[in-house]
């Protein structure tokens, strides 16, 4: 008998018991009340501190630094400075790009190159003497020219971030897919607009924390860290620290917000798991909010687009030209350019297109992958070209998108570039959106209410949301093979001796309910409350590790539930097996209930799961011949989908949802104030495991884009100082600013995952900065106003309406 005839559920969620069922989150109630087990709760005996300092320039010399004053301090174990970080560790080593510098370490050691750069690290017995201590060490600089704009970085006479590469542009490279310049000829109408990001960033409750204990007896380390990838980051400890994996036991507890944010971590690990080794003493650091705030951030940059339309207003082609601030931390540049394929075209049937970009270094802080990395620009640039092509052409925004969407029936439709869209209804999402914002009303109400002074918006924005990451990406403008290619997880299911099942997700969980997805599958596969599954918060490296491991790139709903759900059927099958033996019937009668299995034909006949597990662990003369002892199942997963890599056609990410952001505001041109009406979210992210949970990841990262859009903003003077230091300056959205919104599902099943689930969590964060923009351009377009940059404040607002009235 099959999978699928036994467990009905894998052919028709309609027909499970918990899948698709909107279940109060389990892990919850540990959370509030302050026993979830954070990074910072764990220590170790005879705990140590960490403290670093930060240059205060953007660039300069480290002409000299004196660490004896910090030394002499009371309590002080050790003073740690670039010089010895240099000594004992190599180079970063870059993912993407060709030009890999000699000088990038993960600490400054001749000069700094950004505001915040760490130069020294004091270990002392307790947090506040090591933060003393700081104020100790003389540092002398020597400061540099600071290049903070990318047309500066980019002259010949500009000073170099890296001089050993002789220029300050990392990567450049083109990709062409398709007769773009045949395309371009045939057009009626080009549309060509210049469009320009900021520099924001996720900014978590629960900063960076790492807590290292170097044991020199049994000569091994042990990490406590709160990483998103860890599977990555034990690998790269390995090769910075020359320590044998079989020597690192890595930890990562619950993390309070991911976000992609603490992707940057394992510089930090690397660098305490050396302040551990050189002191033997067990060092813990906490990130300081001020700390996190100098970075990583996302970078800022600009991109100049084209659009060649017909006659009718179909979409011929595309150009791309892109330049992004990613460079001053090497490791991954040209990331946030690369990871765009995945999204490029969006949800329209685009024959053909280019794509040029450039990494450039200069004096700003680094990049880290942060939420959605360049998908949400990608989703802004197209979405609001779009926008202004419809307008040129005198074409309803949401009917022009309509006639250039892909047809369900194209699917699975593969773009130009080698993207895959496995499935997705776009017309659908559309057509339902015009309907739930009452679309025809609501452009009668804004004509009559701009009558009475009154300059209301209707912004829409279509946005694909990808997931998994085919992570070979990394090498489409870098020669050589691919050090990853194509996305696996792996997970532990296993029912112990009391018979209570229990998961290790092999992966940190971020807040985002996958202990109660878990649950929930576990639940469905072996007939259970999901309450009584057991999910193991912690990633632990001891339960086998790829160098996927982690909770990052929307990939859960894929990969992850891939690997629970295949350790879990083949745990499920070894239980049925033992029962059979043991009640001496044929499996195909048996089934699993409520912690039982029960015969179908006989219904005296039942087993608890308590007394298998006593069977496998204790009577070991009662089991099947062909069984060996013990209730424990650890499976890998891979999604089939992945393309082996080809620069010319290849699928950078694997799952894509895809959503219709409507945004309803009203400004004020006295004050340059947007007050939202109304937003509604119109998604398909396949079949979904909870809708209540999936609901609150569309809202919550919708909220994240509101705060790009309108107030989030790093600003930095013209020494490279950032000035937005504290929450005071860089402005979050709270819940005051965030409207109430309306979300309605939709859903088209993935065939390339185990439950047709696709990706959910970032959606709102690229789908939603178009939307609102597109929203504020449309009220004030008596004024003639043009959104092109990002934020858009009450400043600019204010600053564009008075350009057109001449004041």
């Amino acid at each position: 008998m099959s999978d699928k005839e036994e467990m009905p559920f894998l052919r028709d969620l309609s027909k499970s018991r918990f899948i698709g069922k909107p279940i109060e989150r389990l892990e919850d109630f540990k959370i509030v009340r302050g026993k979830a087990g954070y990074t910072d709760d764990f220590e170790f005996p005879d705990q140590h501190y960490a403290a670093i300092l930060h240059s205060p320039y953007a660039h300069a010399k480290i002409k000299s630094i004196d660490i004896s004053k910090a030394l002499s301090l009371p309590g002080v174990v050790a003073c740690i400075t670039g010089k010895e970080v240099a000594q004992r560790t190599p180079p970063i080593t870059p993912r993407a790009t060709q030009r890999t510098p000699t000088s990038h370490y993960i600490m400054a050691v001749e000069k700094v190159r950004y505001m915040g750069e760490p130069v020294a690290l004091v270990v002392a017995k307790d947090k506040y003497i090591a933060h003393d201590a700081l104020d100790l060490i003389e540092v002398e600089y020597e400061p540099l020219p600071v290049v903070t704009r990318i047309e500066e970085a980019l002259k010949p006479t500009a000073p170099l971030i890296y001089e050993e590469l002789g220029t300050n542009e990392l990567i450049h490279d083109k990709f062409v897919f398709g007769d773009v310049e045949e395309a371009f000829k045939k057009a009626h109408t080009v549309i060509s607009e210049r469009f320009k990001i900021h520099r924001y960033a996720s900014t978590p409750l629960e900063t960076y924390v790492v807590n290292a204990y170097f044991d020199q007896i049994r000569e091994e380390l042990v990490v406590y860290a709160n990483d998103q990838q860890p599977g990555r980051t034990i690998q790269t400890m390995e090769r910075m620290l020359n320590i044998p994996v079989s020597k690192i036991k890595l930890y990562v507890p619950l993390i309070g917000g991911g976000f992609g944010y603490k992707l940057a971590i394992w510089q930090y690990v690397v660098l305490m798991s050396l302040a551990t080794i050189i002191t033997g003493k067990p060092v813990k650091w906490v990130q300081t909010r001020m700390e996190s705030l100098y970075g990583p951030h996302r970078p800022s940059g600009f991109m100049d687009a084209e659009l060649a339309i017909s006659r009718e207003g179909k979409i011929l082609g595309m150009k791309l030209h892109e330049y992004v601030a990613d460079g001053n931390f090497p490791y991954v540049a040209g990331l946030y350019s690369l990871i765009k394929f995945a999204n490029m075209s969006g949800i329209y049937r685009i024959p053909c297109y280019s794509f040029e970009y450039h990494s450039i270094a200069t004096n700003l802080p680094p990049i880290v992958q942060d939420r959605g990395v360049g998908k949400p620009f990608m989703t802004f640039v197209l979405e609001r070209i779009v926008d202004l092509a419809s307008k040129r052409l005198g074409i309803d925004p949401f009917e022009f998108r309509l006639m250039n969407a892909i047809n369900p029936s194209l699917m699975p439709y593969t773009t130009p570039s080698g993207e895959v869209y496995e499935s997705g209804d776009y017309p659908k999402t559309i057509r339902l959106a015009m309907e739930h914002i009452n679309y025809k009303e609501l452009r009668r109400r804004q004509a009559e209410l701009r009558k009475e002074g009154r300059f209301i918006g209707i912004g829409v924005a279509c946005g694909i949301e990808p997931g998994t990451s085919n992570l070979g990406y990394y090498y489409l403008s870098k020669p050589g093979t691919p050090e990853f290619v194509g996305s696996g997880q792996m997970a532990t299911v296993e029912i112990l001796p009391g018979g209570s099942i229990k998961v290790n997700m092999n992966g940190p969980e971020i807040g985002t309910g996958h202990v109660t997805s878990i649950a929930q599958v576990v639940g469905e596969i072996f007939n259970i409350d999901p309450r009584n599954v057991t999910v193991e918060f912690q990633y632990d490296s001891t339960y086998g590790n790829l160098g996927y491991a982690g909770t990052y790139s929307n990939a859960f709903n894929d990969v992850y539930i891939g690997a629970i759900m295949k350790a879990s059927i083949k745990l499920r099958s070894k239980v049925l097996s033992i029962a059979s033996h043991e009640l001496e019937t044929s499996i195909e009668d048996l089934y699993l209930e409520d912690g039982f299995v029960k015969s179908k034909s006989d219904p005296s006949k039942r087993i608890s799961l308590r007394e298998i597990a006593s069977i496998a662990y204790n009577r070991l003369l009662s089991l099947p011949p062909q069984e060996e002892p013990g209730l424990r199942v650890t499976s890998s997963y891979v999604n089939p989908s992945a393309k082996k890599f080809k620069r010319n056609d290849f699928n950078v990410q694997l799952t894509h949802s895809n959503s219709v952001h409507v945004a309803v505001v009203e400004v004020d041109i006295g004050t340059g104030k947007v007050k939202f009406l109304d937003y509604l979210i119109v998604h398909d992210a396949g079949e979904v495991i909870n809708p209540k949970i999936v609901e609150g990841l569309a809202i919550g990262s919708t909220a994240s884009g509101i705060g790009g859009t309108l107030y989030e903003e790093f600003v930095f003077d013209e020494n490279g100082n950032n000035l937005t230091l504290t929450f005071a300056d860089y402005l979050k959205p709270t819940a005051m600013e965030i409207p109430d919104i309306k979300v309605v599902q939709v859903k088209t099943p993935a065939p390339n995952t185990p439950l047709g689930t696709k990706a959910v969590g970032e959606g709102g964060a690229l789908t939603s900065l178009a939307a609102i923009a597109n929203a504020i351009e449309d009220a004030l377009s008596p004024f003639h106003v043009k959104v092109n940059e990002l934020p858009i404040t009450q400043e600019k607002i204010l600053n564009m309406v008075k350009k057109f009235k001449g004041v």
